[in-house]
Parts: C-alpha cells; sequence; structure tokens
C-alpha cells in the first residue's frame, strides 16, 4: 500500500482538545512482530485523553501522538515473524494507541481475537470495562452476597459494569453520578439506588440506606480533593479500590490512624499488570456479553471527524457509557 494514504486524528503536542487535528497521513507499513489492522470502531477511553494531555508521565508516547488506545478492525497485513494465517481475523486492540486512525499498528502478540456473537461496537470497547469490573470485585474486593458497594460515575461504563457483576454477585448496589440524566441513563443498569452526589450529601445517603452502617466496597474512578469522603462512607473492613483519576488529581494523602480506626483498606486496580500475571476470566465474562446478560454501554457513535469535540465534552463531563468512533464501520 505505499504512498496510500488514510485519515488520522493527530496531536502535535500535548494540550488541550485543541491540539487535536483530524490530517492524512501515509498508511504505515508493519515492522517485526506487527500487525496492522484496518479500523472498524475506537472507543473513546479516559487514556486518551490523559495521553493527549502529557500527563502519562510513565508512558514515553511519541509526539506527534494519534489516540485509539481501545479498538478494533481486520487485521490486514502483518510483519515479519508473524504468522500470514492473522490476515483477516476480526481483532480487539487494548493497550495499543492509533485507533483513531483508518490503519493502526499493533503487536501481533497482544491482539485479541474478537469472540463470535459480539458484533464490531461492542468488540472494540467491551474487555477493558468488563474485565475492570469483574477483576476488581472478585479478585481484588472479593464481593460477597449481602456487601454494599457503592460506585463512583455511575453512568461510567466501568461503574455500570460493575453494578452488572455486583448484582450477579448477590450484592446491593449505590451508585453515584453528577445529574439527573446521568442518574437516568444509569438506571437501566440495575443499581439498587441512585444518588445525585452534586446536588445531595452523598456520604449522608449512603449512611441512611445502610442505616448508618457503611459501604462495603467503594470503587472510586475520580479521586480529587473528595475522596476522603470515602473514608466517611467506609463500613468496618471496607475495601476502599481506585481504578482512576478522572477528576484530574490524585485522592489526597489520609493519615493511618483514620484506615486502623475503621479497619478500612485502600488500594488500587490495574486490569494490564494483572492479565500480565496471568490472571484471566475469559470464558464467564465473554459469555455473559454475549449472551446479553451484561449489557454493554454503548451510548452513541460519532464520527472520526468528531473526536477533538468529543474529547472537549469529556472534559465537560457530559457523556455517559461509552462512546465509539466509527471509523471503518462494520467491516
Amino acid at each position: 500500500m505505499t504512498n496510500q494514504t488514510m485519515r488520522a486524528v493527530v496531536a502535535g503536542k500535548p494540550g488541550g482538545p485543541e491540539v487535536l487535528k483530524v490530517t492524512t497521513l501515509p498508511i504505515p507499513e508493519p515492522g517485526p512482530g506487527e500487525a496492522r489492522i484496518k479500523v472498524a470502531f475506537c472507543g473513546l477511553n479516559p487514556m486518551d485523553t490523559f495521553a493527549r494531555r502529557g500527563v502519562l508521565t510513565w508512558m514515553n508516547l511519541p509526539w506527534p501522538f494519534t489516540p485509539g488506545i481501545e479498538h478494533a478492525g481486520v487485521v490486514d497485513a502483518v510483519g515479519d515473524g508473524v504468522d500470514t494465517s492473522l490476515i483477516g481475523s476480526r481483532v480487539h486492540a487494548r493497550n495499543a494507541w492509533g485507533g483513531n486512525a483508518d490503519y493502526s499498528i499493533a503487536q501481533a502478540a497482544s491482539l485479541l481475537q474478537i469472540a463470535e456473537g459480539l458484533d464490531w461496537k461492542a468488540g472494540s470497547v467491551y474487555r477493558g470495562m468488563t474485565f475492570t469490573a469483574w477483576h476488581c470485585l472478585h479478585t481484588a474486593a472479593r464481593v460477597r452476597a449481602g456487601d454494599v458497594c457503592v460506585f463512583h460515575s455511575a453512568a461510567g461504563p466501568v461503574a455500570i459494569m460493575l453494578t452488572q457483576v455486583a448484582k450477579e454477585a448477590g450484592a446491593t448496589v449505590i451508585g453515584l453520578a453528577g445529574s439527573q440524566a446521568k442518574i437516568d441513563y444509569a438506571r437501566q443498569f440495575g443499581a439498587d439506588h441512585l444518588v445525585d452526589y452534586v446536588a445531595n450529601d452523598w456520604v449522608a445517603e449512603v449512611m441512611e440506606i445502610t442505616d448508618n452502617r457503611g459501604a462495603d466496597i467503594i470503587v472510586d474512578g475520580n479521586q480529587g480533593p473528595d475522596a476522603p469522603k470515602n473514608y466517611e462512607a467506609a463500613a468496618a473492613n471496607c475495601k476502599v479500590i481506585y481504578i482512576g483519576a478522572t477528576a484530574g488529581e490524585p485522592a489526597p494523602d489520609v493519615p493511618s490512624f483514620v484506615l486502623i480506626g475503621k479497619s478500612i483498606f485502600v488500594g488500587g486496580f490495574n486490569l494490564p499488570l494483572l492479565e500480565a500475571m496471568g490472571e484471566d476470566a475469559s470464558d464467564e465474562v465473554i459469555e455473559n456479553v454475549r449472551s446479553g446478560r451484561w449489557k454493554i454501554p454503548v451510548s452513541e457513535e460519532v464520527e472520526l471527524e468528531d473526536v477533538p469535540d468529543l474529547h472537549a465534552r469529556f472534559h465537560r463531563r457530559e457523556l455517559v457509557g461509552r462512546v465509539v468512533i466509527r471509523v471503518g464501520g462494520d467491516l
């Protein structure tokens, strides 16, 4: 495909959504161990926005930079050392940048086959949110029937999947969302209680719901200066798990006597690290998604040219579920 071109969203330097430009680039060629993907759909993952801002200091991102860490498509070429039988496969690329373009390059060994029965949209975004939710609750928190779980960003994709996994385990779910519109969206996924944390004192609401006992599991992907409220809402032996920092800054340090006083366990969760250690739950997770037992919250579809505006909407906290970007569409 020498000398042929493709559309791509490119950030020339770290910054706000305004640094993203839709441009034309040469179609890349795969190197040794790599595969080229003709992209079908790409999800907007918070990691894309963090990368664009240049705050992923632990990742040596190349600039100019094309976002799109979570996408799916068809392998159309492979580099040296890669089995050519991979060509034509429907694959999901996670933790591989470049999905905001007609073609991306990924390490062939990291690609995941899209299970039969999953459409392109679900196939492009399901894995990160579902496996994060399953392992966060079953591997990290050890959820049990009767537990009370509090999930921040209840209308976000991970909290929506956490809700479904927790309900299946017999837990009670309290979801926190920042507007009535987000509560209305989250309601369809089965939470027992939904609280507007902007309009209400959410800690007081949790304590009232639990008869002043508090929550057994709290999962927070926001962090920020209000994160210490998690410890106020915690029951004895509560597990507070941080999975992100969409509020833009980490949780403040908490005095150890606060943790000791209520026997609170605080930790972080990193799905790629867990997967690298060999932990898996593929059969159960995929079957629950394929059967429709767990609903994948694809909330809307936008075009590749809409990506800069989509990043701006993310920062205004206007999005619910997972937005997918149509690149090549249903290939």
